[in-house]
C-alpha cells in the first residue's frame, strides 16, 4: 500500500480572513466556495487545502498549543519573499537553513496557524544518509 498526501483540512475563526490571507496575499488558487458549509478550498501544488470557518481563534500565537503548521515549497526563497511581503504578509524571524537539506521562513495565518515557506537544499523524499 502507497500513501500520499492529497488533502490537508484546516480550521479558522473567519473565511473572509482566510480568503484574504491564503488567496490574496499566499496566492493560492481558489477551488471551491461552499457558503452553507463556511467553506473555501485553495489548491497548493497537488495538494488541496480545505479552510472550514466557525472556529474559536487561537488566543496565544507563538505558544507550544496544538496548532497546524504546513510547509509550501518554492524553488526561489528570496524572490518569493519579496513577493509576498509586496503582498502584505509578514514573517516570524528570519530565514533558516537546517543542515544543507531546507531554508526557511515561517508566516503565520490570522488564527495563528504557521505556514511555512521552503527552498528545499536536496530532494525531501530521498532517505538522509
Amino acid at each position: 500500500m502507497k500513501l500520499t498526501l492529497q488533502h490537508v483540512e484546516i480550521h479558522v475563526s473567519s473565511i473572509p480572513e482566510a480568503r484574504e490571507f491564503y488567496i490574496d496575499k499566499l496566492g493560492l488558487e481558489l477551488l471551491d466556495e461552499t457558503p452553507a458549509l463556511d467553506l473555501i478550498a485553495v489548491r497548493a501544488g497537488s495538494v488541496r487545502i480545505s479552510l472550514f470557518g466557525g472556529y474559536v481563534r487561537n488566543q496565544t500565537p507563538n505558544s507550544n498549543h496544538v496548532g497546524t503548521h504546513i510547509i509550501l515549497r518554492t524553488d526561489d526563497l528570496e524572490q518569493t519573499i519579496a513577493e509576498l511581503e509586496s503582498r502584505g504578509v509578514t514573517f516570524r524571524g528570519e530565514v533558516v537553513e537546517a543542515g544543507g537539506f531546507i531554508k526557511d521562513i515561517e508566516t503565520m495565518d490570522p488564527d495563528g496557524n504557521v505556514i511555512e515557506i521552503a527552498e528545499y537544499l536536496r530532494d525531501p523524499l530521498i532517505p538522509a544518509r
